[in-house]
């Protein structure tokens, strides 16, 4: 998927069956996956990418929405605090801010971490 930018591929979370993936007429337009136990014990999403020309047509909202057919219970995610889109998508999608961690990202970027039961 050309339009992925992180790094490996997504063969881990195919098989293992920890992704969603959105598709807009046969195309793929998007995805999500996570990290059983990946955060302190939580379930953590690790990823969640839209193509750009699919952005600001619902599809991150659609994927997270979906997760609740998937995971339970209390769910983490983060963004870089420099993210805005993200920041806003996290907000608008009811997830909790559970605090920042400094040095994980290039330029001591806070890295903001939220969560939500589900």
């Amino acid at each position: 998927m050309a339009f992925d930018s992180f790094p490996g591929d997504r063969i881990a979370e195919i098989v293992e069956r920890r992704m969603l993936v959105a598709e807009v007429d046969g195309v793929i337009a998007g995805y999500i996956a996570w990290q059983t136990g990946g955060c302190i014990g939580k379930d953590y999403v690790n990823k969640l990418v839209v193509d750009p020309d699919y952005r600001r047509h619902g599809i991150a909202q659609s994927l997270i929405a979906e997760l609740k057919s998937i995971l339970n219970g209390r769910v983490f995610i983060s963004t870089g605090a420099h993210n805005s889109a993200a920041v806003r998508l996290l907000a608008l999608t009811n997830w909790q801010l559970a605090g920042q961690i400094v040095g994980l990202r290039p330029a001591e970027e806070p890295e903001i971490f939220y969560y939500r039961d589900l």
